[in-house]
């Protein structure tokens, strides 16, 4: 399973990216909206992580 996980916080992002890589899964790890998005229009994904306050597009926006 691929998950593109946005996470703003460099610390908590590694700790979920590994924690995620453990369990099996493909990460993909950006920390602003913009990052996030310009790969979801670029690569095909299984699960959206998203934090929602992170920096130029927010969570919520970036799933609507």
């Amino acid at each position: 399973m691929k998950i593109l996980l946005l996470e703003d916080d460099i610390l908590l992002n590694e700790i979920i990216e590994e924690h995620l890589q453990n369990k099996g899964y493909q990460i993909i790890s950006v920390y602003s909206g913009d990052e996030a998005e310009a790969l979801i229009y670029s690569q095909k994904f299984d699960l959206f992580l998203f934090d929602v306050n992170v920096p130029v597009i927010n969570g919520f926006d970036l799933l609507k």
